[in-house]
């Protein structure tokens, strides 16, 4: 039998995780919905999402109040929520903020990035184009899981708060299609050199080389994506 002190150390305990169980249930969810689990437009329950993740609708409220200010969700009342659908103009206005502000946050974050965090991304595309080059069909996770961490690490040595934040936060409306064209050929092998681009001018503290190659491989992307759109 637990004594009053004790329960109320446990309540505590709870409440004290209960923002780790619906951040981990929000970024579950994201990552779901990156990785196109969910088709644009279908509902998603608390009990569902719930059932799923083996948690209570709490933190699964929480988390979805969190994923529909980022844009993944779109809370409909009388409803509930939805996977938010993403249009062409969508993709054309995320783009455009893109394009002027990850180059800001990028000449911000240039100086602070190691060469040991360089030479370690480097190593990983790298070994993308060797297998490339072999004939070897690569991983959409894989590739899509190494561009959300090369863009991250550029983000996560940004000077600016709000601009590092905001960003993250577009980047995570526009994953779920990046995440579809890792599936094809040409994108692939274009998109891995821009990377190799981007690490070298991060190498040479190239602020102005660094900006461009972003502004590059954002204007591709945005080139891409509304092709296969329209």
């Amino acid at each position: 039998m637990i004594e009053i002190k004790d329960f109320s150390s446990l309540l505590q305990q709870q409440k004290k995780n209960h923002p780790r169980l619906a951040e981990r249930a929000a970024e579950a969810i994201r990552d779901m919905i990156i990785g196109n689990v969910f088709e644009p437009g279908e509902p998603l329950s608390e009990v569902r999402l719930g059932e799923m993740l083996g948690i209570s609708r709490t933190p699964v409220r929480e988390a979805i109040s969190q994923l529909d200010q980022e844009g993944l969700l779109k809370i409909i009342p009388g409803r509930g929520a939805i996977v938010a659908e993403m249009t062409v103009e969508d993709i054309k206005e995320i783009n455009d903020l893109r394009m002027v502000l990850e180059p800001l946050a990028a000449e911000t974050a240039l100086e602070s990035i190691t060469q040991e965090e360089i030479r370690h991304q480097r190593s990983i595309w790298e070994h993308f184009l060797e297998r490339i080059g072999k004939g070897e069909e690569l991983s959409p996770e894989h590739l899509s899981e190494a561009d959300t961490n090369l863009h991250g690490v550029i983000l996560n040595h940004c000077k600016n708060n709000r601009l590092r934040n905001f960003l993250n936060v577009l980047r995570f409306q526009i994953l779920r299609y990046v995440f579809a064209s890792w599936k094809t050929q040409e994108y692939v092998e274009d998109t891995i050199h821009q990377h190799m681009d981007i690490l070298r001018f991060l190498e040479m503290k190239d602020a102005e080389g660094l900006k461009g190659a972003l502004r590059a491989h954002i204007e591709f992307n945005n080139r891409y994506h509304l092709r296969k759109m329209l």
